[in-house]
């Protein structure tokens, strides 16, 4: 059976783009690894418990753009899925360059990011395609980006290391319109983020994003106390916090929830 395998990064955000189509977000060193062979019929299997129904769907417009048949896709990976650290984005990342190499075609990483923005809204796991996390976890490198225009506007110089937290809080991606009521903070993100001031920019979108979706403050102001930068990641319940001191963050907030101390890579994924 003729195989190929690609890997991607998960991510934490800088900028939500729901409230202004705008966004940013920067890898991390938990990824996914998709191994995609050539079959008699499409199927997908993964390490995470998540209803593989769109990614089928992803699966099938990534063979036809590719060439290549029918495809049997194998996840793996250690990105916790469905939390807000762009696991959706990774896996999607995953898959086309997989796929790519399997039909021997050279293809850009920008390309691949906007391909997964364009698959990933039409399959319904995005609601704005996402395109800024799409980026930073194919390139391996922090982008604010225009989601709407797939066009990238600047690079941040987002580096070091971070603390990931998973608390135990229900997902609350469905706020639509509480999100896009603080489009007028997220705005002053944005302008911060296209100076390349990304600290400043990660702050404002933690505290507009955390009280517009209503999780409890306790972790983020904790991690201010500690002099971190960062909040929650997405939609949630995932919060990202990068400081210059992993490990003492990491258990000042293990009491609120599972924690992972990640590197934030500077270069694509490779496996």
């Amino acid at each position: 059976m003729q195989c190929a395998v690609a890997c991607a990064y998960g991510g934490g955000t800088v900028i939500n783009a729901i409230a202004t189509g705008h966004g940013a977000a920067f890898p991390i060193s938990l990824r996914v690894v998709a191994e995609v062979c050539r079959s008699d019929r499409t199927s997908v299997s993964t390490y995470a418990d998540v209803d593989v129904g769109p990614v089928v769907r992803i699966v099938e417009r990534v063979a036809e753009r590719f060439g290549t048949g029918p495809l049997a896709v194998r996840i793996t990976g250690d990105l916790p899925t469905a939390g807000g650290l762009k696991s959706s984005s990774a896996t999607v990342n995953a898959i086309i360059r997989a796929a790519a190499s399997l039909a021997g075609a050279e293809v850009d990483l920008f390309d691949v990011a906007r391909l997964n923005a364009e698959l990933s809204k039409w399959a319904g796991i995005s609601v704005t395609g996402a395109f800024d996390d799409a980026v930073a976890s194919a390139v391996g490198r922090s982008y604010l980006t225009d989601n709407h225009k797939l066009v990238v506007i600047r690079e941040l110089d987002v580096s070091g290391r971070a603390v990931v937290l998973i608390p135990p809080y229900e997902k609350r991606r469905h706020r639509l319109e509480e999100m896009r009521a603080v489009a007028p903070l997220v705005r002053t993100a944005v302008a911060y983020a296209g100076l390349g001031m990304w600290r400043e920019a990660m702050m404002i979108n933690a505290a507009a994003y955390g009280y517009a979706l209503g999780y409890p403050p306790e972790p983020w102001l904790e991690a201010l106390r500690r002099g971190a930068v960062g909040g929650v990641s997405g939609t949630g319940p995932s919060h990202v916090f990068i400081t210059d001191d992993p490990e003492g963050l990491a258990e000042a907030l293990s009491k609120y929830g599972r924690v992972y101390v990640v590197d934030i890579p500077q270069s694509p994924c490779s496996t």
